[in-house]
């Protein structure tokens, strides 16, 4: 789990990742750059807008039957959900700058697309059964399908590592209240180091060198700088970044003695707050000024 999650945080992040993060990819649902398909997008969608109105014309002359009508709107719906899916899943926007109204509407837009293949393809079976359509003609109907499933799976893991980001800075935010109350009680939790007190996102792009020439694999960055979520929930995130990676582990362990040797302040989240379904991770930067923990 810890795996995937940080496979999610290196892939899914988007272009602010690739452009300071050496060696960071991000998983493309499609190969068309961004822009490029978003433009390709919009223009699809009025395409379908203009030939429905065209169809329909035709059909209340008594030209065309409304079959095509119903056909011609259920391309127009398909090419309604890729636009959204253009904004929100293919596109240039990270992960933690979703909105839950984004997240929401970027699955919703993902499983009517396949619902609406599912039944295309429930029918063309029918047809395959009863010898009237050949077994290729069927296969491209199941790899469209299919290929939407994927896309749908995709959105559902990006919505997930939302989730993840969003109880993590949740945790953190515990983590405050909690320190105010007793620190020693979080001793076993969290370890602060200061540092010399300041941290800037110029500071990045040269550790996740360094760690990239050790591991050899990308930084896990799982939010970077002032983010949708954070401010969602209230939190200060400018010139901080959270990292998935276990403290105590060997890549954690690395990552904090390099933090140490640049004199760069961090907070390393040991375990979750009992109750909280988050992941280890390492949070670069200043923490709230409220805390009062226990020096390492």
């Amino acid at each position: 789990m810890k795996f995937l999650f940080r496979l999610r945080a290196a892939r899914l992040l988007g272009p602010v990742v690739l452009a300071i993060l050496p060696g960071a990819r991000m998983l493309a649902a499609a190969d068309t750059p961004a822009p490029t398909y978003s433009a390709l997008s919009d223009a699809l969608l009025e395409r379908a807008e203009k030939e429905v109105a065209r169809i329909q014309a035709l059909v209340e002359q008594g030209t065309l039957p409304k079959s095509q009508l119903e056909e011609a709107k259920l391309r127009l719906a398909d090419a309604q959900d890729d636009a959204v899916l253009a904004r929100t899943l293919y596109g240039q926007v990270r992960v933690q700058d979703l909105t839950s109204e984004q997240a929401g509407a970027m699955i919703a837009a993902a499983q009517r697309r396949v619902d609406r293949e599912a039944k295309i393809v429930a029918e063309r079976r029918t047809l395959l059964d009863n010898g009237i359509l050949a077994k290729s003609e069927f296969a491209a109907f199941q790899n469209e399908l299919d290929s939407r499933q994927r896309i749908l799976d995709l959105a559902k893991n990006r919505l997930q590592l939302l989730e993840e980001l969003r109880q993590m800075a949740l945790e953190e935010q515990r983590l405050e209240r909690a320190a105010r109350m007793n620190a020693a009680d979080l001793k076993d939790v969290m370890i602060r180091y200061d540092g010399n007190g300041t941290f800037d996102l110029k500071q990045l792009p040269s550790i996740s060198s360094d760690f990239e020439k050790h591991f050899h694999h990308a930084l896990p960055v799982s939010a970077i700088g002032e983010t949708a979520l954070h401010r969602s929930l209230g939190l200060d995130h400018r010139n901080r970044v959270d990292v998935a990676l276990n403290p105590d582990q060997a890549e954690g362990l690395w990552l904090r003695q390099l933090l140490e040797r640049l004199h760069v302040p961090y907070l390393a989240f040991r375990s979750a707050v009992t109750g909280a379904a988050t992941a280890p991770h390492i949070h670069i930067g200043t923490g709230s000024s409220r805390l009062k923990l226990a020096q390492r």
